[in-house]
């Protein structure tokens, strides 16, 4: 393999991880097929509160009356948390992920929150793309991660696939260097396991965004009455608990 400045670097197998705008993927010739999700997501990152207590609740708002009834996911990690709100139909995310308007309408979400507090203001929407081969004809580069697929981020299916897929292509990659015979079929056969787990969650990831992002009367109705039954009746309030995270599906022999 000969790199952009010149260096050559010798081997029997090139692993493609080099992300959804991977050279290594476009130099094999697959190209991403799937969709894009109708409306976007603005992401605020907060650092925690100096001398203050973390918070390690992860918490779900389907209507936070605070957004204007928008969906609102407060999601804490290491020093901080994130606070994700969904567009809806008429949004800027020009103006609604701008600092100034960020500003405006984040303390009615976390309560009053010092500028220097945001580190950090995304705008994403929501991917469902898949490779149409996770290898080159050669059978000689394996794709893996977000180089072969892109999911929305619900239950971290994207970032766990990639784990399988860098399992799944080193124990080919060893098939073949053991036994060079053996190497297309191993590769080949990793291709397509790969793939169809990937299909797999993309498929699982699409009914947690079609949970969050309702289109018809009758979704939007069972979503609200769970609501309003899940105090006295718990096996609603989990039903919107883990909703928004896909059915959690694992397809044999393949890891997903």
């Amino acid at each position: 393999m000969v790199t952009a400045d010149g260096a050559t670097w010798p081997g029997s197998h090139v692993v493609g991880a080099d992300g959804v705008r991977s050279t290594v993927r476009k130099r094999t010739g697959a190209s991403l097929e799937g969709s894009a999700a109708e409306g976007f997501h603005v992401g605020v990152d907060v650092a925690d509160e100096p001398g203050g207590t973390p918070s390690l609740e992860r918490v779900m708002h389907y209507a936070h009356p605070g957004a204007d009834g928008r969906g609102v996911l407060v999601v804490p990690y290491a020093n901080g948390f994130q606070v994700d709100v969904q567009s809806r139909a008429g949004d800027d995310p020009d103006v609604i992920a701008s600092r100034r308007e960020v500003r405006r309408w984040l303390p009615a979400l976390i309560g009053p929150t010092p500028s220097e507090r945001i580190t950090a203001i995304s705008v994403y929407r929501f991917l469902q793309l898949i490779a149409d081969d996770f290898t080159d004809p050669h059978r000689r580069v394996l794709l893996v991660g977000e180089a072969a697929h892109l999911f929305p981020p619900f239950g971290a299916r994207g970032m766990n696939s990639g784990f399988a897929d860098a399992r799944a292509a080193a124990d080919a990659i060893a098939t073949g260097r053991r036994s060079p015979a053996a190497n297309a079929d191993a590769v080949a056969a990793f291709a397509t396991a790969r793939r169809a787990a990937a299909e797999v969650n993309s498929a699982a990831a699409g009914a947690a965004l079609r949970h969050l992002r309702p289109t018809g009367a009758v979704a939007r109705l069972r979503r609200r009455t769970a609501g309003l039954l899940a105090p006295v009746v718990p096996r609603f309030g989990e039903w919107l608990e883990h909703a928004p995270y896909g059915p959690r599906t694992v397809m044999s022999g393949t890891g997903n």
